[in-house]
């Protein structure tokens, strides 16, 4: 259902020029008309249109509808008033002209708002559909977790500043048999609780971004940590990691990576990685460098 309600914001938003602009060309017909400087059948009142579809487009619908409606009780008024109060000897046209242009400022106006309103609607749309797209790009679709190439791009950023970047590299022991035993429905729902129990660890201590690189394996990255106190944080994720579904349990294994000079994204990335296999080789559930 189409609304006839024009918000005061979007009022205000009108440039002032174009306000002024409208207002001059509602009043020029009549003072053009009353010093006879237009003598073709008074076309000049098809100036009303211009009003109306600047607020159409500024306003929609419902703003050309009432500017119609506004320009065109002017309109008419001074006629009413001319014709038959003062038998101005200059105003000798047809009735039929002058509610010509009234019909025709309503109907283009009306036209000029529903198509001004179409547009933005697909606009808006269209926005909406580049944040989806965004998002798909840059996040993972099941845990909400910035992915691999958002990772990437915040890693090379971190890097190319002066502070030193931390790389705790988690990989989840015994995943794999949940997925076996229970099935992947059951996997994704310990997928989901580890990237929330990243999140948290991630909103107690500044700077930290956490990523979901694929599979069970997740990254957390921060920056201006030395190893020990990266060793601590890494000691705290492991302990929100001991996880259970039904009879099996569920731990981490975490490497840690810290950035020195000539580190590239990749190299520093696979000191993380190989940190932590050194773990998976050596008994799991636990944090190495």
């Amino acid at each position: 259902m189409m609304s006839l309600s024009v918000k005061w914001e979007s009022f205000q938003r009108m440039p002032k020029m174009i306000l002024g602009l409208c207002i001059v060309l509602t009043v020029l017909p009549g003072f053009l008309a009353r010093l006879d400087m237009f003598y073709i059948d008074d076309m000049v009142w098809f100036l009303l249109l211009i009003p109306c579809f600047i607020f159409s487009y500024y306003l929609g619908f419902a703003g050309g509808f009432f500017a119609a409606l506004t320009v065109n009780i002017y309109h008419l008024l001074w006629f009413i008033y001319e014709k038959y109060l003062r038998m101005a000897e200059l105003i000798n046209q047809e009735l039929s002209l002058h509610v010509g242009v009234a019909i025709v400022t309503f109907l283009c106006a009306i036209g000029v708002g529903l198509l001004s309103e179409k547009l933005t609607e697909k606009q808006m749309q269209l926005q909406s559909l580049n944040q989806k797209l965004k998002h798909l790009a840059l996040y993972d679709s099941l845990t909400s977790l910035p992915n691999r190439h958002y990772f990437m791009e915040r890693l090379s950023e971190a890097l190319q500043g002066e502070q030193f970047v931390c790389l705790l590299f988690v990989d989840l022991d015994g995943f794999k048999k949940v997925n076996d035993t229970y099935g992947h429905e059951e996997g994704d729902h310990i997928l989901k609780e580890v990237a929330n129990q990243l999140n948290l660890c991630c909103h107690c201590h500044d700077s930290m971004f956490v990523s979901r690189l694929g599979g069970d394996e997740f990254v957390v990255m921060f920056v201006g940590a030395g190893k020990e106190r990266s060793t601590e944080i890494a000691q705290e994720i492991l302990k929100k990691l001991q996880l259970k579904v039904h009879d099996l349990r569920i731990s981490a294994s975490i490497g840690i990576a810290i950035s020195k000079h000539g580190d590239t994204p990749s190299s520093l990335l696979k000191s993380a990685d190989t940190a932590m296999y050194h773990i998976k080789s050596t008994g799991k559930n636990a944090v190495g460098a």
